[in-house]
């Protein structure tokens, strides 16, 4: 079963939180494209290691607010950087940036219905 673009159990866990999580989900909006494209960069230079900790930081933060496909999706970017397999790298850059779409769009949604 593929995960969720945000894990339930964290939603239900943030329920009583509201304010809190519309905030994290705004800093969230606000700050990770300009990581993404960081991330992209340092692909495009074959800087390896500034790949590898751009998604290992992307990975705690995606973990922190439930985005479990987004951290998936960095878990394996920073294995293959840990490879220096960049052909591996590519294609879960790719799903990454599809993943983090889905999850701007949950969020978008839900600060408009909260």
């Amino acid at each position: 079963m593929k995960k969720e673009i945000i894990d339930s159990k964290f939603m239900e866990s943030m329920e009583s939180k509201r304010p809190f999580l519309k905030r994290m989900f705004t800093v969230f909006i606000s700050q990770e494209p300009k990581r993404i494209q960081e991330i992209k960069d340092a692909m495009e230079a074959r800087d390896i290691e500034r790949l590898r900790y751009l998604a290992h930081s992307l990975k705690g933060g995606a973990a922190t607010i439930g985005v479990e496909r987004v951290r998936e999706c960095c878990l394996n970017l920073e294995n293959a950087s840990k490879a220096e397999d960049m052909d591996a790298a590519m294609t879960h850059f790719d799903n990454l940036e599809s993943e983090m779409r889905k999850a701007y769009a949950f969020m978008f949604k839900y600060l408009a219905d909260h």
